[in-house]
């Protein structure tokens, strides 16, 4: 397992909030639009911790994590590059702060009414 570090900062880099909301459109198919997950067996994203996200996903790559669903999430983190994963990493780990929540339409219309 890959310890990843990263500074605390209270400030919400907005642009990269952005891309990496962009970036996460794939992931809410199961991990929700908001990082809640509706189903199951897909656990929820919204406010890990960004290095355990970033380290997960680095896990999926290397086929260090290989239980439950892992093949899936094998398949969804090879397609990633290293910016991806910190992107999406950033927006999981700051979507529903009081500054920024996932509410614009794009989004929405990727939710269950």
């Amino acid at each position: 397992m890959t310890l990843v570090m990263f500074p605390v900062s209270a400030e919400i880099n907005q642009e990269q909030f952005e891309l990496g909301k962009q970036k996460a459109k794939v992931c809410m198919t199961c991990h929700g639009v908001d990082g809640i997950s509706t189903q199951d067996p897909y656990p929820n994203l919204r406010g890990q911790k960004m290095g355990y996200l970033v380290s997960s996903l680095k896990d999926y790559q290397t086929r260090e994590r290989t239980s439950g669903l892992a093949v899936l999430m094998q398949q969804q983190a090879d397609t990633l590059s290293d910016q991806d994963i910190r992107d999406i990493s950033y927006f999981y780990s700051n979507v529903g702060s009081e500054s920024n929540s996932v509410s614009d339409s794009s989004a929405n219309s990727n939710s269950k009414s």
